[in-house]
Formats: structure tokens, C-alpha cells, sequence
């Protein structure tokens, strides 16, 4: 079973895996429990797992702040629990430290990740844009935030505060960045594999995130190949590869060389073939040498 946020309702679904639908698995959507927000667009990008409080973070792109043209991203820490008439309980929301001019290019992945010398948790927030900036001009500054929480106290509300940024390595050359994905060998340890998705490329990275000693915690590097996949093409009347899959929005892992991606909604000017695939959960198979 996965778990699936939306960007324009407050529901996160439940899918049967091909795997699960033999364990009684059944698909459905499970309601915020707070009704008035039925029918408002949620601006959730990411949900990732806590293995350690058995919880659920996830994130919103941006919500507004007090500061005109500021905005900044919101995680929400939530328990599921499906067999409850209620399933979501909210348990906090914290705002991320970080301004974003624009209220649609912030936070686009989230990972939990703990740093085993330290046993600090720590949540990995993928930045929309190359520099966490929508003004940027680069097409090979991808960028992550590590960050830390900080508890709420009598004075303060909670918050999640950036402790370094994760630089995405240069020989990647994506115009914009729409997920994470970390696949874990050995439960919870590092290094590991990430994938990152670019919805304008309709590409995936695959590469090695490992911890270090110093802020920011952890680093990434390409694999020996800097693997970067092609998401399938059609073929127009003029043979000229097109991109087929134009709206993914979403990564995770099933197994060391299996990705499950989501794709969003297609825009009004995309072409057919971009609908064919709009709304929709897809799985692939990656070649079993990725890594040499």
C-alpha cells in the first residue's frame, strides 16, 4: 500500500500496490479531519514516513505569512490509522524557516532521514526551483533543505529550521525538481540511494546520499554513470521524440530497482498525449546495473 497526497484537496488516498492487492488491500481516500477544509486546495507535495514515532509528515508547497509577497512551507505531523473512524489525526503543524517570493514554486519533496553518528531525525525538503529561488536562471542548481525542529515553547510556535542545503550535483541539468525518493539497503542506514524527478524533463535522477559529520549532514553524488532516466517517449508523425509523461509530481521506491511515480492533472495547452497519462500511479522497472 502507498500513500498519495493531492495538491487541491485535503484527502490523502490509499492505493493497492500490484503486490498488496492479494491482502485484503482496498484503494480509497481518507478525509482530513477537519471538515471545513473539504473543498480547499491543500497545496500538499510531499508525505514522507516517521519510523521512529510511527507518524506521517507532510508537507504543503507554501501557505502565506503576515509579510506581503512571503510565503513559506508547512509540515504537517500526522498519525493514520486506517481500521479508526477517524484515520488522520493531526498532531502538529510547523512552519519551515525559509521565504519563498511566490506561493507555487516552495517545496515540491519531503524525506525523514535520521543521521546515525549523531541520532538526530532530520526532514529533507526538495526545493521547486534551482537555488530554492523561482527567479533563477541556472538549469543545474538543484537544491535540498536539511532541516531540524524546533519545539514549540511558551513564547514560540514550532518550527522546522533549515541546519544546511544539500547541492544536487551540477552534472545534473533540470529546469525544475517534483520529488525525492530515498531507498534504504539496510533499514534507516547510510548511504543510500535518492532519486530526485524533474516534471519539465520528465527525467529521474538516481544517486547516493551518505552522512557526514558537519552541517549540512548529509551529501550527495552521482553514481559512477551519473544516471539520469529518460521517463518513456512517444514518437511523432515527424519522428521527433516527445515527452509522454509530462506531469510527474511524485517518486518512491518499492524495491532497489523499482520506482512507483504519480503524475498530476495535465495543463489546458498540453497535447494528448499528456493527458493519457495525467491522474495517474505508474511503475518501473530500472536496469538491475544502475549503480556501476
Amino acid at each position: 500500500m502507498i500513500f498519495v497526497v493531492f495538491d487541491n484537496t485535503y484527502h490523502i488516498g490509499t492505493f493497492c500496490t500490484p503486490f498488496g492487492q492479494s491482502f485484503n488491500c482496498t484503494d480509497q481516500l481518507l478525509a482530513w479531519p477537519d471538515a471545513s477544509l473539504a473543498t480547499t486546495d491543500s497545496q500538499f507535495e510531499g508525505i514522507t514516513y516517521n519510523s521512529i514515532n510511527d507518524t506521517y509528515f507532510v508537507a504543503q508547497e507554501t501557505i502565506p505569512t503576515e509579510m506581503k509577497e512571503v510565503f513559506r512551507a508547512n509540515i504537517f505531523e500526522i498519525r493514520i490509522i486506517l481500521t479508526d473512524s477517524t484515520p488522520i489525526r493531526v498532531l502538529e503543524s510547523c512552519t519551515i524557516n525559509w521565504d519563498f517570493p511566490t506561493d507555487n514554486k516552495g517545496i515540491e519533496g519531503l524525506e525523514f532521514v535520521t543521521h546515525q553518528g549523531s541520532g538526530h531525525s532530520y526532514l529533507l525538503g526538495l526545493c521547486e526551483a534551482n537555488d530554492c529561488n523561482p527567479k533563477s536562471t541556472s538549469n543545474n542548481n538543484g537544491r535540498i533543505l536539511v532541516l531540524e525542529k524546533k519545539e514549540a515553547t511558551k513564547k514560540s510556535l514550532c518550527s522546522w529550521e533549515p541546519v544546511g542545503t544539500l547541492v544536487i550535483p551540477s552534472t545534473v541539468h533540470f529546469d525544475d525538481y517534483s520529488s525525492l525518493s530515498i531507498y534504504h539497503r539496510k533499514a534507516n542506514e547510510l548511504p543510500a540511494y535518492v532519486a530526485v524527478t524533474s516534471q519539465q524533463m520528465s527525467q529521474v535522477w538516481v544517486g547516493m546520499i551518505e552522512e557526514i559529520n558537519q552541517a549540512p549532514f548529509f551529501s550527495l553524488s552521482s553514481l559512477n554513470n551519473n544516471t539520469i532516466y529518460d521517463l518513456p517517449r512517444t514518437h511523432a508523425a515527424t519522428s521527433e521524440c516527445r515527452i509522454k509523461y509530462c506531469n510527474l509530481e511524485g517518486v518512491a521506491w518499492q524495491g532497489e530497482y523499482e520506482l512507483i511515480l504519480v503524475s498530476d492533472k495535465a495543463k489546458n495547452n498540453q497535447g494528448t498525449q499528456c493527458i493519457e497519462q495525467e491522474q495517474s500511479v505508474h511503475y518501473f522497472f530500472i536496469p538491475q546495473n544502475f549503480s556501476n
